[in-house]
């Protein structure tokens, strides 16, 4: 039986030098707004997830990366980012990385930050909390939906930017507030929080305001969005930095508003989430989601640079856009 390949011959064939893994949090305990949506790994799984990646890769700062200072370096790179600007971010993970001398790059949404509003996703997430927990809530919203209640938490994961308003009246046949949720238990970081990562060296940038699906939006808006998030954080935070991570994904989002946003130097650089990818741009970065599955963290490595070795032949490794 031939032996699995190793993490470094998966490197080594695949050129690729550079890796760019990201997280939204990890928390000790069950995060009711996320835990019906992704994993959520506690602090110790998720330093043993950095231990493991610095076995085989040297921490980069995306600013270090974008101006090419990572020469002499015997491993190749990681460049590690956290999307949403979740409270454990500061909690939790940028203590673990402060121990460890990993720098990180934090995408805000500007709308969330002070928690002055809340991700429609993770409003979804606390619906199904709540009609898990309460028989009568459930019977409630199964109503207003003329649905099944065996139906309620699939519908109520299915539903989407467009037709966010509908999870406020499903609140209400639920007897769930989200305000009075994120004054007991806020679920983003405050401002003063931000300001701290930034004493302590770590970066910040733009993740959309509100985190908004842009599949809907023609190249004018998409580009006032990017634009507006990131000259926001400059002014609120006196930062220069002008980084933008894409909310949910980079697919779709046509090559023109990629190299207008770049060349006209709104953004110093955009990011993806389409895993082990070629972009044809340094600045133009596409991310492996490390929250994605329920694997080892250098399973989830092999398997992305498996995949990749595997459409090299085809020349379908390259992000089409």
């Amino acid at each position: 039986m031939a032996r699995p390949m190793k993490l470094k011959h998966l490197i080594r064939l695949s050129g690729q030098k550079n890796i760019f893994p990201f997280y939204h949090t990890v928390s000790p305990e069950p995060l009711p707004h996320i835990s019906h949506l992704y994993r959520v790994l506690k602090p110790a799984e998720f330093e043993e997830d950095l231990d493991k990646l610095l076995l085989f890769f040297e921490p980069l700062s995306l600013g270090d990366y974008l101006e090419n200072r990572s020469g002499g370096r015997t491993k190749p790179n990681m460049v590690l980012t956290f999307d949403d600007g979740l409270k454990e971010c500061y909690d939790f993970i940028a203590p673990l990385l402060k121990k460890k001398g990993v720098p990180a790059t934090f995408f805000l949404n500007n709308r969330f930050i002070d928690n002055k509003g809340l991700f429609f996703r993770y409003k979804a997430s606390l619906l199904v909390h709540q009609v898990r927990d309460d028989c009568r809530a459930k019977e409630k919203v199964a109503a207003f939906l003329k649905i099944s209640e065996e139906q309620v938490e699939t519908s109520v994961r299915m539903i989407g930017w467009d037709q966010r308003a509908l999870l406020e009246a499903l609140a209400v046949e639920a007897e769930l507030d989200y305000a009075g949720y994120l004054r007991i238990r806020p679920v983003y970081l405050s401002s003063g929080e931000v300001e701290e990562l930034l004493n302590w060296g770590f970066e910040v940038g733009g993740h959309s305001s509100d985190h908004m699906d842009f599949s809907g939006l023609d190249p004018d808006q998409i580009v006032k969005q990017v634009r507006t998030s990131i000259k926001d954080l400059q002014k609120r935070f006196g930062i220069q930095t002008a980084y933008f991570s894409f909310p949910f994904t980079s697919d779709g989002i046509p090559r023109e508003v990629i190299d207008t946003l770049l060349e006209k130097g709104t953004a110093r650089a955009l990011l993806g989430t389409a895993g082990l990818k070629c972009t044809g741009k340094p600045e133009y970065i596409q991310r492996i989601p490390m929250e994605k599955y329920k694997i080892p963290v250098l399973d989830t490595l092999k398997a992305e640079y498996l995949y990749y070795l595997l459409k090299m032949p085809l020349g379908r490794n390259r992000l089409r856009y």
